[in-house]
């Protein structure tokens, strides 16, 4: 996945993918899967990142992020739409908030407000479930133990945190009634002893049940591989249009990166 200096021109429609934690380590594991199924130049634009949120500034050690409903992505691919083109969509890694202390309904808001956008230009749209099975059978030690680890200043309680799961899994899955919409559960098997991010050796086959819902040819017989090293990528690589570095808001070009075979990605 090297850069080069100069951009192929194509007219493959944008892919939009919303998300954080899973979303930001798995990007170059979807990435390849997209490749080598649509085997045309793409264009990305993705709102990604630890810790992020649908709605409001996040920030995780120095680094800060706008809300995705927030940031410049909704601008940034309108004009990359043309009439005969569908545009694909992921919202993912949606329960942060939960963390964060907000309501089911307000992120439902939020997610609401990021379909609305999308539907405008007839997206196929794809949202995964939060894991309210892993999160089912976690005890009090291992959510203490996962949320010091990934959310020290959010005193959230376990009983709570499940009974917002399970209200906002419920709304979610109510918008797959809408046309264009498909919504993906998250079984018990994609998660190990860490409750929220996906288990190493399930994750290309998870990618491939998530994106199978974008009608991609010959994805579900691809052969692809998971890197340890995939984490690092969208840190290193993948400066988004506007962030925060130790409370100074910094802004970078975009597309960030494009790729020698033509694909631009942007990061918002």
């Amino acid at each position: 996945m090297t850069s080069a200096p100069r951009e192929i021109s194509h007219n493959s429609p944008p892919i939009i993918l919303l998300g954080a934690s899973n979303l930001t380590r798995d990007f170059p594991l979807i990435l390849r899967l997209l490749q080598s199924s649509l085997k045309t130049p793409l264009d990305i634009y993705t709102a990604m990142g630890h810790g992020r949120s649908y709605g409001n500034w996040s920030r995780v050690l120095y680094r800060g992020l706008p809300g995705i409903t927030r940031c410049e992505l909704w601008d940034a691919f309108r004009p990359a739409l043309s009439g005969n083109t569908t545009p694909r969509a992921l919202l993912t890694d949606i329960g942060n908030d939960l963390i964060y202390g907000q309501s089911a309904e307000t992120i439902l808001g939020w997610v609401e407000h990021c379909i609305q956008q999308l539907r405008e230009h007839q997206t196929q749209i794809t949202i995964t479930l939060l894991p309210e099975a892993s999160l089912g059978r976690l005890s009090s030690l291992r959510f203490e133990l996962t949320r010091r680890l990934f959310f020290p200043n959010n005193p959230a309680s376990l009983a709570d945190l499940k009974s917002k799961v399970r209200d906002l899994n419920q709304s979610l899955s109510a918008l797959a009634d809408q046309d264009q919409i498909s919504v993906v559960s998250a079984p018990q098997e994609w998660y190990g002893f860490d409750p929220i991010h996906y288990r190493y050796s399930q994750r290309v086959s998870l990618w491939k049940t998530i994106l199978s819902h974008w009608d991609l040819p010959e994805l579900n017989g691809m052969a692809a591989r998971n890197h340890w090293f995939d984490s690092f990528y969208a840190i290193t690589k993948l400066t988004p249009a506007t962030r925060r570095r130790w409370g100074k808001v910094m802004n970078k070009t975009q597309p960030v990166r494009i790729l020698s075979e033509g694909t631009r990605i942007s990061v918002f």
